[in-house]
């Protein structure tokens, strides 16, 4: 949503594991080295500890990328497998089947046999366990059986559990003694520092493409650290959420009242009513502040309440072979000429089955038609802004209109033109409406490949201030 208010080309803190976005700080790149180093060397069983939040999924997703090409990686994302099953499921993992009466003892020997015939070419086996302290004591001992398939010099399987603090008191309960003494190497995730969060923050949001500067001030990274503990899960959503009333507020940056906000909405309070109605004002809060910056300037340009975009007038504008009818349409909606509808529409369509690109003058045609509709008296207010796109990324517009015309059609869509600091942008929207609750229910329906750009309600008045 406020993407484009912060010029930013992505998402900066998306919680989603993407190592494009991992930080290298706070002795992360380390721990990756020194894990890696571990593993290379077969040292046996390696430990990662770190509280809810720590970063041990994107610690997982970096060595699976750093490791070598011959260590093949079996993902357990079950830790609550009973030790009987534990067998199965690594050797499913390796391609292996087991009918519904195989017995243990035959699924050990095939896994073995599995891991000899790995070992002859030179490939290896790391089994990486995720939330291993939810493991049944039974389980771990039986890790520390598998752990014992090996040759005269190499381990034919490595195990590295990743787990909460929970894991060293799990660990330390006596039956479980032997695989604690087998663990070769234990790192531990420790929470940034605040210098660790401003650099986490920066170098996030520039990974994201912004380069403007500093959006967090040194009082609000302190407020973040305290809040978060340091830790980036709950670091990323706080920042995400403070961006979020910032740009709620229209300010460039992120105060100390939008990370208190932003606080509050993450249900820190004890009680759960309380968690509740603080996550409602937050909403109703962000609703408000943005209606207020978004409103008319006069209630003069307030238009009837409707569901679709406005006439431009009883004017015709060419769209290559086609025609959009600009006026006359029942229901006051921007219609396509029912008899000339289909045909646009297989325009586009055989353009987008044999590859060509999608003609220039339905570029043109579309922005003339927004031009002519953003200066009609009384025309709607709202609009579902999509994306903002460089008029010269023919490849991606191309794509884009082809989608567009597949799944809605070309009728509600509107292209403006926009000039921001010198650079022209095309700025592209669907339909609009008179208020901004049926612009929010339009934008909830919206599909899916349209919400993966994260489109938001925008005011009309906004590309005229732009223009």
């Amino acid at each position: 949503m406020y993407n484009q208010f912060f010029g930013l080309q992505t998402t900066p803190f998306g919680i989603t594991p993407d190592t494009s976005f991992f930080y290298s700080g706070g002795e992360r790149e380390a721990l990756v080295s020194a894990i890696v180093y571990g593993i290379c060397h077969g040292d046996g069983l390696v430990k990662v500890v770190g509280e809810v939040g720590s970063g041990k999924t994107m610690l997982s997703r970096m060595l699976a990328r750093e490791l070598p090409d011959h260590i093949n990686l079996v993902f357990l994302l079950n830790p609550s497998l009973r030790a009987d099953d534990l067998i199965f499921a690594i050797g499913h993992e390796l391609g292996l089947q087991f009918g519904s009466t195989c017995s243990k003892s035959y699924a050990l020997q095939e896994v073995q046999n599995k891991l000899l015939a790995m070992h002859g070419t030179q490939q290896r086996v790391v089994v990486f366990i995720d939330e291993a302290q939810r493991m049944p004591l039974e389980t771990l001992e039986e890790l520390r059986l598998l752990s014992n398939l090996e040759t005269e010099t190499d381990k034919l399987l490595q195990i590295v559990l990743f787990g909460q603090p929970e894991l060293d008191e799990h660990l330390s309960h006596t039956s479980v003694r032997q695989i604690k003494e087998r663990i070769i190497h234990s790192f531990y995730l420790q929470p940034f520092s605040r210098a660790e969060v401003g650099e986490y923050l920066s170098f996030r949001l520039h990974k994201a493409g912004y380069n403007g500067p500093p959006i967090f001030s040194a009082s609000v990274l302190k407020l973040l650290t305290r809040y978060s503990s340091g830790l980036p899960r709950k670091l990323s959503i706080l920042a995400d959420k403070s961006l979020l009333a910032a740009f709620a507020a229209q300010s460039k940056t992120v105060k100390a009242c939008h990370v208190r906000l932003a606080a509050k909405d993450m249900c820190q309070a004890r009680s759960p009513i309380t968690r509740y109605l603080m996550a409602a004002i937050f909403t109703l809060l962000l609703v408000l502040v943005f209606y207020h910056f978004a409103k008319p300037d006069s209630a003069e340009n307030i238009s009837p309440p409707l569901t679709r975009a406005k006439p431009v007038d009883s004017q015709q504008i060419a769209l290559d072979d086609t025609v959009i009818l600009a006026g006359g349409a029942s229901n006051d909606q921007m219609v396509l000429d029912a008899s000339r509808l289909d045909l646009s529409k297989q325009v586009v369509m055989s353009e987008a089955r044999t590859g060509g690109p999608i003609p220039a003058p339905m570029l043109e045609a579309l922005i003339s038609k927004t031009q002519g509709w953003i200066t009609v008296p009384n025309g709607s207010i709202y609009t579902i802004q999509i994306l903002s796109a460089d008029p010269g990324d023919d490849v991606f517009l191309e794509r884009f209109f082809r989608q567009i015309a597949e799944h809605i059609g070309l009728a509600e869509l509107y292209v403006h033109t926009v000039v921001v600091d010198g650079k022209v942008t095309l700025s592209i929207t669907l339909g609009g409406f008179s208020n901004l609750a049926e612009a929010s229910a339009y934008l909830h329906s919206l599909p899916a490949f349209i919400q993966r750009y994260q489109p938001f309600v925008n005011n009309l008045a906004s590309f005229n201030r732009l223009d």
